[in-house]
């Protein structure tokens, strides 16, 4: 039996159906699997996953939102790891976090922010979990104002606008496989890391009250 095997036999009919579902979009590329074709390679009933999901599009939403308590767990691990009162630290290592996330869960990353017919911000089962991540970051951002690491008149809602927006743009060039050549010493990964721990330490000197906070 193979680890793939192993790890369909550990997981329910919910699980076994998101994974499924998920490797059928790699295989169909252009179109997403509907659940009678999901019940085919499982060897199942449809009938048996109607149970479970009423229709297509919620199954899509389920194989998003376990991607996003991936995401979830793998920023809260991160972020743990870093001494808390190293603000812009633990904001570094969020981004990583976001960065490694995406590039080991491509299709989930571009089903999340690029599917045609799934807007993740107006699905509330997922745009919990997005907002779950902003308010991490503000917290993080507040926390660095507070120590006096940034300017008190520093507008947090800017910097975090402008830190996902760039987080994003590495991940999706990562996920493109677009990070090769901007850097060919580097694995694309590692590439994309070196860029965002640019960004965010030119950002914290500017913005930042105390040289330490930008170390």
């Amino acid at each position: 039996m193979s680890r793939h095997d192993d790890i369909m036999k550990g997981l329910g009919l919910h699980g076994q159906a998101v994974v499924a579902t998920i490797e059928m979009m790699v295989d169909l590329s252009s179109r997403d699997p509907d659940l009678d074709q999901v019940a085919r390679r499982l060897g199942v009933p449809a009938r048996d996953l109607r149970r479970i999901f009423p229709d297509d599009q919620s199954l899509l939403i389920a194989a998003a939102e376990q991607a996003l308590v991936r995401l979830m767990d793998a920023c809260t691990k991160a972020v743990v790891r870093v001494n808390p009162d190293d603000a812009v630290g633990q904001f570094l290592a969020l981004g990583k976090a976001y960065i490694r996330w995406a590039a080991d869960h491509r299709m989930q990353f571009r089903l999340i922010t690029s599917h045609p017919t799934l807007d993740a911000m107006r699905i509330p089962e997922l745009r919990r979990y997005l907002d779950s991540v902003g308010d991490l970051m503000t917290r993080m951002l507040e926390r660095a104002r507070a120590a006096g690491c940034l300017r008190e008149d520093e507008d947090i809602a800017m910097i975090l606008l402008s830190s996902r927006v760039f987080a994003y743009g590495l991940a999706r060039m990562v996920v493109d496989g677009r990070m090769q050549g901007l850097l060919p010493s580097r694995d694309p990964v590692e590439a994309a890391e070196l860029a965002l721990a640019d960004f965010v330490m030119r950002f914290a000197r500017t913005a930042g009250k105390r040289p330490l906070c930008a170390t």
